[in-house]
């Protein structure tokens, strides 16, 4: 009888260390859905000044924060490594043209080496104002980017009006 009682116990401790288990890795699965999905969050947040920056673009030309000042603007990171980059590309000339935003107003940086940025860089031509930085580069850090691709949008006041990132992170130029 001794015997019966310590396996009945036995199965009874397991039983129970099981569903302690199960209860664990539940939670833990509950909370990675809940963080896969939001957005991955990639430079500054909404509402917040545009950090001060300068950059030399390919054409020779400088752009800076005070560049940008008194009307909207776009920001868009990219990485020579990323396979998702390329097709952000179509989508902010469409968003640029969409919100009548000239080639000094929307700023693209490209983190990796300039000749393997060409892709990136060939439909941008008469649209955007094209920098390139080694990796991990300066703008990169100023705009606090973990990702790419990451779009910053700034509004009439200069202030961040949307930063994420994602693969086809613009919304609609009225937000600009």
């Amino acid at each position: 009888m001794a015997f019966v009682v310590a396996g009945l116990v036995l199965v009874g401790a397991i039983g129970l260390l099981n569903l302690l288990l199960i209860t664990a890795v539940i939670r833990r699965l509950r909370r990675q859905e809940e963080e896969r999905g939001e957005a991955l969050r990639s430079g500054p947040r909404p509402g917040e000044e545009l950090p001060e920056f300068s950059a030399v673009a390919l054409s020779g030309r400088s752009v800076s924060r005070a560049g940008l000042a008194g009307g909207p603007a776009v920001l868009v990171f990219l990485s020579t490594g990323c396979p998702a980059c390329p097709a952000a590309v179509p989508r902010l000339v469409e968003y640029a043209a969409q919100a009548g935003l000239d080639r000094e107003r929307t700023i693209v940086v490209i983190t990796g080496a300039e000749s393997e940025a060409g892709e990136l860089i060939e439909p941008l031509a008469g649209v955007a104002t094209v920098v390139t930085e080694p990796f991990p580069g300066e703008l990169s850090r100023t705009f606090s980017v973990s990702g790419t691709p990451t779009t910053v949008i700034v509004g009439m006041d200069g202030r961040v009006a949307y930063a994420e990132a994602g693969t086809s992170p613009l919304i609609a130029p009225a937000a600009a």
